[in-house]
């Protein structure tokens, strides 16, 4: 039933009923019962043509998230003094399961317009955020992850075979830092570093995000470390609070 929620999208933001059903495969009444539910939870609005569009529980979710998030409340203020020392707009980046999210981004005086906003999944594979939170884990999992996507992988230039991947993960993890040029989007540059709470694992990263040309005439050292100072700032923060929970 949840999976339904996964069929909005900024494309597409409302869905007709016999669209639902025919997505999912299911009966009209299974449908219904569906939809009713999800409407009764808040989760879905009812709209008067006999389309669904997501509903206000989502919004409530998404504050208490923002709220709840240590990332998010103990990040959000650092970052934003990031980007205005730098001129880049700052980005965080969560890792839940196999899918990568932009949680909070803090802008420059103008921002930039990018693709990928708060809440809309990214490609896993391509820019600087995602490959260092995926040099942070583990080979079993990586192998599992290859053999699952290995098509994608191939297709970012990646690796040809799992040790090529791995092999270039591992480069990542030694450095500690990722440079994206055009990858995501064509004319954006970033520079990544991994966020850690606790282990060795990143589940999100720190990125700053400029355009490509600007970029270029930047001091790169200068920027990596004031990113580094700031991920290290986070992660204290992140990791106080959670020792102060228990």
């Amino acid at each position: 039933m949840l999976s339904i929620l996964d069929l909005f999208s900024i494309e597409k933001p409302v869905w007709p009923m016999e669209t639902i059903c025919a997505t999912i495969g299911c009966s009209a009444p299974t449908a219904y019962r569906y939809l009713r539910d999800l409407v009764d939870a808040g989760l879905l609005a009812r709209l008067g043509n006999g389309s669904y569009t997501l509903g206000p529980r989502v919004m409530t979710l998404d504050y208490q998230l923002r709220t709840v998030d240590p990332f998010f409340s103990m990040g959000h203020s650092l970052m934003r003094e990031l980007s205005e020392q730098t001129g880049c707009d700052c980005v965080m980046t969560r890792m839940f399961d196999e899918e990568i999210v932009d949680t909070h981004r803090e802008s420059a005086s103008g921002g930039l317009d990018l693709a990928y906003g708060r809440g809309r999944p990214r490609p896993l594979f391509l820019g600087s955020a995602p490959k260092v939170i995926l040099a942070t884990l583990p080979r079993a999992r990586l192998k599992r992850l290859f053999e699952k996507r290995a098509i994608e992988i191939r297709d970012a230039g990646m690796g040809e075979t799992f040790e090529e991947f791995w092999r270039g993960l591992q480069k990542i993890s030694k450095e500690g830092y990722y440079v994206s040029r055009g990858e995501l989007e064509a004319q954006m540059a970033s520079i990544g570093v991994p966020l850690f709470s606790s282990g060795p694992q990143a589940t999100a990263a720190l990125a700053l995000v400029t355009s490509l040309q600007r970029f270029e005439f930047m001091d790169h050292g200068k920027l990596l470390k004031q990113l580094q100072a700031t991920a290290q700032q986070i992660a204290a923060a992140v990791a106080d609070h959670t020792i102060g929970a228990h």
